[in-house]
């Protein structure tokens, strides 16, 4: 059980080279701008296909360039939650939320719980332009989990959000993590906010695998010293 992959995709001069085998609750994705994080999601989440790999998620095999596999994006059960959140402003917050719950047909989690577990309440008839980047990022892992996924997936889910409004983020995302049996990607720049989320992290740097491990050990050993 859990995520295993190994991937390669060459774009231009960029060579992307990355495997892993992820079983933890919460893996931190970490390294700088431009390493190819936001890549290995998208990958991940099926919106491009690689040159030639795998990715496997709970004895599941979604992508298989050898056999030719490649499940889309709608039935890989996985909640995929981008920097820019990408809502629908025509809607309400609970009508975003809802959205995501229309193209699956397995229900974990009710619209009651979400909303509770979010603190979105008071923003149900609210529309995506009247609330905070915060707000908004929540609603946008709401829509997420509405979608009963098998795994989360988080590219960059504090670059939205003022430096102020991020400890807001990492109170649900920890509340999330604490109550909820789905695990998670989160992918940052910023090791401060991935050490109060993860033990585990994946360093990626250039497009390659830096290390896998200890958080607290590979972000200031390796990351830190460049």
């Amino acid at each position: 059980m859990g995520l295993q992959f190994e991937l390669k995709l060459k774009r231009g001069d960029f060579n992307f080279d990355v495997s892993g085998s992820y079983d933890r609750h919460i893996t931190a994705v970490f390294g700088p701008s431009g390493a190819g994080k936001t890549t290995l999601i998208r990958l991940l989440a099926g919106l491009i296909k690689p040159d030639s790999g795998k990715i496997i998620l709970n004895d599941r095999v979604l992508t298989d360039t050898d056999k030719k596999t490649h499940v889309p994006v709608n039935k890989r059960a996985m909640g995929i939650v981008f920097q820019d959140q990408l809502l629908f402003p025509h809607m309400t917050v609970k009508q975003n939320l809802c959205f995501g719950a229309k193209y699956t047909a397995k229900k974990t989690l009710k619209l009651e719980e979400v909303v509770k577990l979010l603190g979105l309440s008071d923003l149900l008839d609210c529309y995506p332009g009247s609330i905070s980047g915060g707000e908004q990022q929540r609603t946008a892992i709401g829509r997420a989990l509405m979608c009963a996924p098998e795994i989360l997936l988080l590219d960059e889910p504090f670059n939205a959000v003022d430096y102020s409004l991020r400890s807001d983020i990492l109170m649900y995302l920890k509340r999330l993590r604490d109550q909820l049996d789905i695990p998670m990607i989160v992918i940052s720049h910023d090791p401060a906010d991935l050490k109060q989320l993860a033990d585990t992290v994946q360093l990626i740097r250039k497009g390659r695998s830096g290390g896998y491990g200890n958080i607290l050990k590979l972000t200031d050993a390796k990351i830190m010293a460049g």
